[in-house]
C-alpha cells in the first residue's frame, strides 16, 4: 500500500465503554489539523455488549472523517488497531483509548514536531488523571522527565518500561504519533496475539529498527486511570508472552550493548513475574505439578520464586512467634 503522508489516522479500539466513548470521540473530532493535513478517526468495536457501538456509529453518520468498524469476534486491542489500519492509507497514525481525552491542538503539535525534526515517532509525556476527575491532572506519566525534547532511544524506552517504582510511569503507556513507513511489518503493525504489552512490543520494535524518535513535554493527552483496567488483570500467561517477546528481541542481530542489556533486564523481569504468577495460580488451584513448573522457566526466575517462598515462610513463623508472645 502507498501511504498518504498528508493524512493522520486516530485509532480508537472500543470494548464495553459506553460511558466514555462519546467523550473520546468529541475530543478526536475536535482535533485541529495543520494546513494541508487531514485527520481521520477510526473506531473499531471489539465485540462490545453495551451501547457503545451505537454511539460510535452515530458519530460516523454525523462526521465524514469518522469511520466505524466492527470485529467479527473479540480479538483484543492489538487486533482491533490492526483492523483499523488495514482500512486506511494514512501515512501517520496515533493510538487513542476510548476512556481518554485529548486537547484540540495535541495531534497537530505532534505532527508539526515530526515534520520539523523529520521524526518517525513523536511521543509526549502524558497527563495522568482519574475517573473521578478526568480533566484534573494529578501528575505526568514520567514525573522526572528532563524538560524539553529527549531523544527516545531503544534502551531508554525499554529500561523505563518495566519494574517501575511508581505504577503507571512506564513509557509503554505512551500514545505516540507514528510514521507508517517506519513500521517494517506491513499494514498490520501490532502483534495480534498480545492483549497485554502490545504497545510496548510495537514501540520497542520500531525503535530497534532504527526509527528516529523523540519524547517531548505534554501536548494534551489525558490518560484517565480507572480501576479494573487490563494492566490490573494480568497473570502467568500474559507474563509468559512478554518473556518470550523479550527473548525474541534478544535474538535480533545488530543490537548495541546498551540495547542488549536493556532487553536482557526486561526479559529477566518478565520471567520472574511469569514464574511468580505460575506459582500463585497453582497454589490457588491446588495444583502441585503446576507449582513445580514455576521452577522450569529460568534459574533467576526459580531463585525469585524460592526467595518469595522463604519470605512467606519467614513471615508466618514470625507471626506465630508474636502470637505466642501475646498468649504468654
Amino acid at each position: 500500500m502507498t501511504y498518504d503522508e498528508t493524512k493522520v489516522a486516530i485509532i480508537i479500539p472500543l470494548y464495553n465503554d459506553e460511558a466514555n466513548i462519546a467523550r473520546a470521540l468529541e475530543s478526536a473530532v475536535a482535533q485541529k489539523a495543520p494546513e494541508g493535513i487531514r485527520f481521520e478517526v477510526l473506531v473499531v468495536d471489539d465485540g462490545s455488549r453495551d451501547s457503545g457501538p451505537e454511539i460510535a456509529a452515530d458519530y460516523a453518520r454525523r462526521f465524514a472523517h469518522v469511520t466505524f468498524l466492527r470485529m467479527e469476534k473479540n480479538g483484543g486491542p492489538a487486533a482491533a488497531r490492526n483492523r483499523a489500519l488495514r482500512e486506511t492509507d494514512a501515512g501517520w497514525f496515533t493510538p487513542f483509548d476510548s476512556d481518554d481525552i485529548m486537547l484540540p491542538e495535541r495531534v497537530a503539535a505532534l505532527f508539526e514536531k515530526a515534520r520539523s525534526g523529520d521524526f518517525d515517532f513523536v511521543a509526549d509525556n502524558l497527563l495522568i488523571s482519574s475517573t473521578s476527575a478526568p480533566e484534573t491532572v494529578s501528575r505526568h506519566l514520567w514525573p522526572g522527565k528532563p524538560p524539553g525534547d529527549v531523544p527516545l532511544t531503544t534502551d531508554l524506552f525499554v529500561n523505563r518500561s518495566y519494574a517501575a517504582e511508581t505504577e503507571r510511569t512506564e513509557l509503554g503507556f505512551l500514545k505516540p504519533l507514528i510514521r507508517r513507513r517506519a513500521v517494517k511489518c506491513g499494514a498490520e503493525p501490532y502483534q495480534p496475539d498480545l492483549r497485554f504489552g502490545e504497545d510496548f512490543e510495537l514501540y520497542a520494535r520500531i525503535l530497534a529498527d532504527g526509527a528516529k524518535a523523540v519524547l517531548t513535554d505534554p501536548e494534551g493527552y489525558l490518560f484517565v486511570v480507572r480501576d479494573g483496567s487490563a494492566s490490573h488483570r494480568q497473570g502467568a500467561a500474559d507474563h509468559r508472552r512478554l518473556a518470550l517477546m523479550g527473548r525474541k528481541f534478544l535474538q535480533r542481530d545488530g543490537l548495541s550493548p546498551a540495547e542488549r542489556e536493556a532487553f536482557g533486564g526486561f526479559t529477566r523481569y518478565c520471567e520472574q513475574e511469569w514464574a511468580a504468577w505460575t506459582a500463585i495460580e497453582a497454589v490457588r488451584a491446588k495444583n502441585p505439578v503446576g507449582f513445580l513448573r514455576a521452577f522450569t522457566i529460568s534459574l533467576p526466575a526459580s531463585l525469585h520464586v524460592a526467595g518469595n517462598l522463604l519470605k512467606a515462610v519467614g513471615g508466618k513463623l514470625n507471626g506465630k512467634g508474636r502470637s505466642a508472645q501475646r498468649v504468654a
